[in-house]
C-alpha cells in the first residue's frame, strides 16, 4: 500500500522530533553537584556511562490488619522520650507520613523475578506498568535512556525486536501537574514547541501515531502528586489518556514514599522494583566513569583500580555505592581528589560539600539574590539542625531512605531557626524559610522533595552524618562533653542512632574515644550476659579507625579483641551463630586500621579452637589474602567433604581469579560428592576469570563422556553467563542422546533466565520427550522463565493431565511461579487438591499459596488438606495458609495443631505459617516457645524466627524469652532462645 502524503509529513516529522528528543534527554544532568576549586561537571552523554539497572517483580504480599494499622500513639512516645524537645508537637500529616514510610518497608520483594530493566518492555506480563524506585536509584535516568534508544531507533537495547518502531514520549509529571487547565496531549505538544523547539509540527501528530498505538508512554515521577488534595485529579488524567489510547505501551515510574497502589483502578497492572547496583554494575560504571573522562589508558586504568580499592576497603561506602546518584558523587570527589578519605565521615564531609558548593556558582548568595537573610555557611547549620530534628523523630525501618518530613512542619522547624540565627520577626523568618524549601526543591540533591509536600534528604546517610554533626556542634558551643555521652547512653543499640553513634565516636580524640568506648562497655545494657551487644558495638568503634587510641589507652583496644576473640573460639551453646556472623564482621572490618595486626594474632594463638576455613577467612580479611588463598586451595581436597565445600565458598567469596584457584574449583566439578560439585559455582564470583571459565566448560559439552556433558551443562547453569554462546551451546544440548544429558542443559537454562523464544520454544519441546523425568525438568525450567504467555500457561495446564505424577507436580509447581490467578487456573490447580499422588496434592497447595487467592473456599480447601494422611502434603497445605495472610481463628487453631505432629517437617513449617500470620495471643507465643525445646533442632530454628516476626507487635514477649533462657541456661538448646532474643532486641 502507498504511503499518502500526510503518512509522509509525519514520518519526516517524526526523525526530526526524535533527533531533537535525543538531544535533549540524551545528557546526564549534575544539577547540584560541582567540587571546590574546579570546574562544574556540566552533563555527560547517557550512552557513555548509563549501566543498566535490574529490577524484581513485586509480588504484593496480604496486608494484614495489624501490620496497616500502626499505633500512632507509639510513634509519638518515640519524639517524647527522645533527647531534645524539639520533636515532640506531631500534626496529624507527620504521624500519617512516619506511618506510611513504615508500611512501605513492610511490603516485600520475595518471589519475585529478578531481570535486567532493559528486558521491561519485553517480560512484562502487562502493556503498562508502574516501575518503583528509592531516591537516587535512576528511575528519571532510565527513563531517559528508553526514550533515547528509541529515538536513536534502537530498540534492541531495550529488548525488543530490531524492527520496533515506537515513537518515545516522555512526561515529567511534576511539570505537567503546572498545566491542570490543558489535556496531557496538549502538554505534549507545549512541551514540543517550547522545550524541544520544533515549531513545524504537523497537526495532529502525536494523535496519529498513538490512535496506531505505536507509542511508548513514559510518565516519569507519580510521587510528585502524593497529597491527598490533587493526587487523584491528575492520576486521573493520566488513566484517562492511557485508557483514550489504550493500545501503546506505558511505563509510571514513582518513588515509594509518594506513591498508592490504589491509584489506579486497574488490579492487574504489574509493579516493578528498581534494584541497587551489585558490584557488577559498580564496576562498569567505574570503568565506563572513566573511559569517558580520562582520555590516557594508562591512567584511566590506576584511576578505575584506585576507586575500586578504596570502596572495597570500607563496606559502608561500598553500600552507598549501590545507589547510582551517590556513586556519582563519590566518583566526582574520587576524579578531582585522586583518593577517596580512608574515613567515611571525611567522604560524607566532602560529600556534603559537594553537593552545596554550586550553589555559590554564580554569586547568587553575596548579592542576595536568593536569601535576604541568609548566607551561604549559613545552609550547612540549617540543614544540620534539621536533620537532627528529622532524627529525633523516631526510625522507620528504612535503611536507606531519610525519613520523610511535612513541608509545613518543615517550614514550621527552618522558621524557629532562621529567626534565632538571623534575630529577625517570625513572618520574615518564615518567608525565609519558604525561599529556603524552595531553592532546596529546584538546585539540590542533598534534601530534597519526595512527593506533594513532603521532603526528605535523599540518603539516611546524610541524614545520620548531619544528625552527628549538629550533636558535635552543641558539645563544642556548650563545652560539655557529657552532651555525646548522654546521646550514648539514651540511645545505645537503638538501630535508628547506630550510624550517628558510631560517627560520633570516629570524630573524637583520642582521650576522649576512649572515655566514650570505655562508658560503652560499662552501659550493661539488657541482655549483655547473652547478647553481647556493648561488646559488639565497641568493636565497631574501633573499625573506625579511631587513631591513637591505643596511646590513650593501649588496654582498652586490646581488651575488647581479646573478647571478641573469645566468642570466635568458644564452643558454648551460649554463644550462636548470629553472634558469630557479627563478631566475624566486626574482626574482618578491622582491615587497614591500627588493630588489624593485633587482631589476626590474637586470632592465631586460638587457632586450635576456630574452624581452619572460618581462620583463613580472618587472614584473607586482615591483610594475608595471597597466603590465606593458598592454604584454602589446599583444602580444596581435603579428606572431608565439609571443609571441601567451605572452603570451595571462600574462594568463591574472595573473587580471586588466579589460575591455581580456578582449576581448584574446576576440579571440584568431579568431586565424588554431589554437594561438593554443587559448590562449585563458586566460580561465578571469579571475575575476570569467567570468561576462561566459560569457554573452558563449553568445551565440555561435547566431551564423549556423557557424565563430564551433563556436570559441565551444570555448571553453566550455575554461573549465570547468559550469552549468546552459553545459551546456544545449551539449546544444543537438548537434543542429547542420553537423557541424564538432556536434564542438564534443560535445567540450566531455566536457571540462566533467557526467556527469549528460542529457549522457550526449545524447552516446549522436551515437554513431548518420552521420558517423564525429562519433561519433568523441562516444565520447571518454564516455571522459572517467567513467560506466562497463554500458549505457555495453556501448555501446563494440560500437562497437569500428564500419566506421570512427577510431571504433574512440576506443572503445578510452574503455574504457581507464572503468577496467573485466573479463575481457571485457580480451580483446576484445586482439582489437583484431589490427586492420588501425594507429591502431586502438595505442588498444587504450594502453587495456590503464591498464586495470592484467599477466597474463603481456597482457604477452607487448603485447611481440610492440614489433616492428609502424607506429612509432605500437611506442611505445603501449612506454608500455603501462611503466605496467603489470612489469620483467622480457624486457620490459626489449625496450624497449632499441627505445632504437634509427630513429623518434624510439618511442625517447622507450621510454626512458620504462625509467624507469617501475626497473631501474637498469649497461647500462641507460649506454644511457640515451648517448641523451642523440641528434639529436632530445625523445629527449634523455625519456633524461634516465628517468633521473632511475632515480637516486633510483642513488646512483652522480649521479657518472657528472657525468663525461658535462664530456666533453660545450661541445656544445649538455650542457643535457639538467644537467637531469638537477639532478633527481639536488635531489630528496627
Amino acid at each position: 500500500m502507498e504511503k499518502t502524503s500526510t503518512d509522509s509529513n509525519f514520518l519526516d516529522a517524526k526523525e526530526e522530533y526524535c533527533k531533537r528528543l535525543a538531544q535533549w534527554f540524551g545528557d546526564v544532568k549534575f544539577a547540584g553537584i560541582a567540587v571546590a576549586g574546579l570546574e562544574v561537571e556540566k552533563s555527560e552523554k547517557a550512552i557513555h556511562i548509563f549501566v543498566m539497572p535490574d529490577v524484581v517483580e513485586e509480588v504484593k504480599p496480604t496486608l494484614r490488619k495489624a501490620d496497616a494499622e500502626t499505633d500512632i500513639t507509639s510513634i509519638t512516645d518515640i519524639a517524647r522520650n527522645s533527647f531534645t524537645t524539639e520533636a515532640i508537637d506531631f500534626s496529624k500529616r507527620q504521624q500519617e507520613l512516619i506511618r506510611e514510610q513504615r508500611q512501605l518497608v513492610q511490603w516485600e520483594n520475595s518471589l519475585g523475578r529478578k531481570f535486567s530493566a532493559e528486558k521491561l518492555l519485553s517480560e512484562s506480563t502487562s502493556e503498562k506498568l508502574v516501575l518503583l524506585g528509592a531516591p537516587g536509584s535512576g528511575k528519571t535516568t532510565l527513563m531517559s535512556y528508553f526514550a533515547v534508544m528509541l529515538a536513536l531507533k534502537q530498540p534492541q537495547k531495550l529488548g525488543l525486536a530490531t524492527g520496533t518502531d515506537l515513537l518515545p514520549i516522555l512526561i515529567r509529571i511534576r511539570d505537567l501537574s503546572r498545566y491542570s487547565k490543558i489535556s496531557i496531549l496538549e502538554y505534549i505538544h507545549q512541551f514540543t514547541h517550547n522545550t524541544l523547539s520544533f515549531q513545524e509540527l504537523p497537526s495532529g501528530f502525536f494523535e496519529y501515531w498513538l490512535e496506531a498505538g505505536q507509542g511508548l508512554i513514559l510518565l516519569d515521577g507519580l510521587d510528585e502528586v502524593a497529597d491527598s488534595t490533587n493526587r487523584y485529579e491528575i492520576v486521573n488524567r493520566i488513566e484517562s489518556f492511557l485508557d483514550q489510547f489504550s493500545r501503546n505501551r506505558a511505563i509510571i515510574t514513582s518513588r515509594p514514599a509518594g506513591y498508592r497502589r490504589d491509584f489506579f483502578r486497574t488490579q492487574n497492572l504489574p509493579h516493578y522494583q528498581l534494584q541497587p547496583f551489585d558490584d557488577a554494575k559498580i564496576d562498569e560504571f567505574i570503568n565506563r566513569w572513566y573511559d569517558s573522562r580520562v582520555s590516557d589508558v594508562a591512567e584511566a586504568q590506576r584511576r578505575k583500580d584506585s576507586l575500586r580499592k578504596a570502596l572495597s576497603d570500607n563496606d559502608r561506602i561500598k553500600l552507598l555505592a549501590q545507589n547510582p546518584l551517590l556513586l556519582t558523587i563519590i566518583s566526582l570527589i574520587h576524579r578531582y581528589q585522586a583518593h577517596l578519605p580512608k574515613e567515611r565521615y571525611k567522604l560524607y564531609d566532602k560529600a556534603v560539600e559537594t553537593l552545596l558548593t554550586s550553589w555559590d556558582a554564580n554569586k547568587e548568595f553575596s548579592n542576595h539574590l536568593v536569601f535576604k537573610y541568609l548566607w551561604l555557611e549559613d545552609l550547612r547549620r540549617l540543614l544540620e539542625k534539621l536533620a537532627y530534628w528529622i532524627h529525633t523523630q523516631g526510625g522507620t525501618g528504612d535503611k536507606q531512605g531519610g525519613t520523610l518530613i511535612d513541608k509545613d512542619e518543615l517550614i514550621h522547624q527552618l522558621s524557629a531557626e532562621i529567626k534565632t540565627l538571623k534575630q529577625i520577626q517570625p513572618h520574615e523568618a518564615e518567608e525565609e524559610a519558604r525561599r529556603f524549601v524552595e531553592f532546596i526543591r529546584d538546585r539540590t540533591g542533598l534534601l530534597n522533595e519526595q512527593g506533594q509536600d513532603c521532603y526528605a534528604f535523599v540518603h539516611k546517610t546524610f541524614q545520620e552524618y548531619l544528625c552527628a554533626q549538629e550533636i558535635i556542634y552543641q558539645w563544642y558551643d556548650e563545652g560539655d562533653f557529657g552532651i555525646v555521652l548522654q546521646h550514648i547512653k539514651q540511645h545505645l543499640h537503638e538501630p535508628h542512632w547506630r550510624e550517628v553513634l558510631l560517627l560520633l565516636v570516629a570524630q573524637q580524640k583520642p582521650k576522649q574515644a576512649a572515655k566514650t568506648i570505655r562508658a560503652i562497655l560499662d552501659q550493661h545494657s539488657e541482655y549483655e550476659k547473652w547478647l553481647h551487644r556493648d561488646l559488639l558495638f565497641a568493636g565497631s568503634c574501633l573499625a573506625e579507625n579511631l587513631r591513637d587510641l591505643k596511646v590513650a589507652d593501649d588496654e582498652l583496644p586490646q581488651q575488647i579483641l581479646q573478647e571478641l576473640v573469645e566468642l570466635e573460639a568458644s564452643d558454648s551453646p551460649q554463644v550462636t551463630s548470629k553472634i558469630r556472623s557479627r563478631v566475624f564482621e566486626i574482626l574482618c572490618s578491622l582491615n587497614e586500621t591500627a588493630f588489624e595486626t593485633q587482631a589476626l594474632q590474637l586470632l592465631k594463638d586460638r587457632a586450635e579452637h576456630i574452624d581452619k576455613v572460618r581462620l583463613q577467612e580472618y587472614r584473607a580479611a586482615l591483610g594475608e589474602k595471597e597466603a590465606a588463598i593458598t592454604t584454602l586451595v589446599t583444602l580444596l581436597k581435603d579428606k572431608s567433604s565439609k571443609i571441601r565445600k567451605s572452603a570451595a565458598e571462600a574462594l568463591g567469596k574472595l573473587g580471586n581469579s588466579l589460575d591455581v584457584v580456578v582449576q581448584g574449583l574446576l576440579a571440584l566439578l568431579n568431586d565424588q560428592d554431589l554437594t561438593v560439585r554443587y559448590y562449585a559455582e563458586a566460580l561465578s564470583n571469579l571475575g575476570n576469570s569467567s570468561d576462561f571459565v566459560v569457554q573452558g566448560l563449553l568445551a565440555l559439552l561435547k566431551d564423549k563422556d556423557s557424565t563430564v556433558r551433563s556436570l559441565a551443562a551444570e555448571a553453566l547453569g550455575k554461573l549465570g553467563n547468559s550469552s549468546d554462546f552459553v545459551v546456544q551451546g545449551l539449546l544444543a544440548l537438548l537434543n542429547d542422546q542420553d537423557s541424564i544429558v538432556r536434564l542438564m542443559p534443560a535445567e540450566a537454562l531455566g536457571n540462566l533466565g533467557n526467556s527469549s523464544d528460542f529457549v522457550v520454544h526449545g524447552l516446549l519441546a522436551l515437554l513431548n520427550d518420552q521420558v517423564s523425568t525429562v519433561r519433568f525438568i523441562a516444565t520447571l525450567a518454564l516455571g522459572k522463565l517467567g513467560n506466562s504467555s497463554d500458549f505457555v500457561v495453556q501448555t501446563l495446564l494440560a500437562l497437569l493431565k500428564d500419566k506421570s505424577s512427577i510431571v504433574r507436580y512440576s506443572a503445578a509447581d510452574a503455574l504457581g511461579k507464572l503468577g496467573n490467578s485466573s479463575d481457571f487456573v485457580v480451580q483446576t490447580l484445586l482439582a489437583l487438591l484431589k490427586d492420588e499422588d501425594s507429591t502431586v496434592r502438595y505442588s498444587a497447595a504450594d502453587a495456590l499459596g503464591k498464586l495470592g487467592n484467599s477466597s474463603d473456599f481456597v482457604v477452607q480447601t487448603l485447611l481440610a488438606l492440614l489433616k492428609d494422611k502424607h506429612s509432605s502434603v500437611r506442611f505445603r497445605a501449612a506454608n500455603a495458609l501462611g503466605n496467603l495472610g489470612n489469620s483467622s481463628d480457624f486457620v490459626v487453631q489449625g496450624l497449632l495443631a499441627l505445632l504437634k505432629d509427630q513429623h518434624s517437617t510439618v511442625r517447622y513449617h507450621a510454626a512458620d505459617a504462625l509467624g507469617n500470620l501475626g497473631n501474637s495471643s498469649d497461647f500462641v507465643v507460649q506454644t511457640l516457645l515451648a517448641l523451642l525445646k523440641d528434639k529436632h533442632s530445625t523445629v527449634r530454628y523455625n519456633a524461634a524466627d516465628a517468633l521473632g516476626n511475632l515480637g516486633k507487635k510483642t513488646p512483652s514477649l522480649a521479657t518472657a524469652v528472657a525468663q525461658w533462657i535462664e530456666q533453660h541456661q545450661d541445656s544445649r538448646y538455650v542457643g535457639n532462645g538467644i537467637d531469638l532474643l537477639w532478633d527481639l532486641v536488635t531489630s528496627e
